[in-house]
């Protein structure tokens, strides 16, 4: 399999812990949605990672229908994520949740990015700010000692690892320790495990300063 996309994406970050966590071999190629936006075409027409090449040369887009083919051939007793029931629901709620943050924190930054101070929405941005605040403290009331729904590691953990270890690279004066300690001691602990530590983000996975 061949992962497309780096690891500075949440998304992209989200299905190589996946693949670690389920020991699926992959390799990657890191494609940049904005150095390599032609040669994504053919990958995806709409320039988006993550993308996976199966081995069979299918081609999965979206990082939700990724993780779902995942799971499907993964062993149901050591499967990310249940396949009905309430624990299900919950999970799919903080997936949600984790993931509107991610989109919010895309949008707030590439406004802040690709426009001139006078050029920008204050409205736009303090909108998206809103929203992940408000978003944040939600996680951070639900959070406990060790994992977010239930005792067992899920893709509610994964997704939100990832999310946070975003936040805290492009947003990081809206995701402080004192504002939200429950999340820092959750992101660490995400962060302390093999699958988080194998797909680190490299110092050549960044955003352009501009288009």
């Amino acid at each position: 399999m061949i992962l497309i996309g780096q690891y500075d994406s949440p998304f992209v970050r989200r299905v190589a812990v996946t693949l670690h966590v389920y020991a699926v071999a992959f390799s990657r190629s890191p494609l940049s949605v904005f150095s390599n936006f032609d040669a994504l075409k053919n990958i995806n027409p709409l320039r988006r990672v993550p993308a996976l090449v199966l081995d069979d040369g299918e081609t999965l887009v979206d990082s939700h229908a990724i993780v779902d083919y995942l799971d499907e051939q993964a062993d149901a007793d050591h499967a990310l994520m249940p396949e009905r029931g309430v624990l299900r629901r919950q999970i799919l709620r903080v997936i949600a949740v984790a993931s509107g943050i991610s989109d919010k924190t895309v949008q707030l930054s590439m406004e802040q990015m690709f426009h001139a101070p006078v050029q920008r929405s204050a409205t736009l941005l303090a909108r998206c700010a809103e929203q992940i605040t408000s978003s944040l403290q939600q996680l951070e009331d639900a959070a406990g000692p060790s994992w977010l729904c239930g005792e067992h590691f899920s893709h509610a953990d994964i997704m939100t690892g990832c999310t946070l270890g975003h936040l805290h690279l492009r947003q990081p004066q809206l995701f402080t320790a004192a504002d939200y300690p429950k999340l820092h001691a959750f992101k660490s602990r995400c962060e302390a495990t093999p699958a988080f530590q194998s797909a680190q983000i490299g110092a050549q996975e960044t955003v352009p300063s501009q288009l």
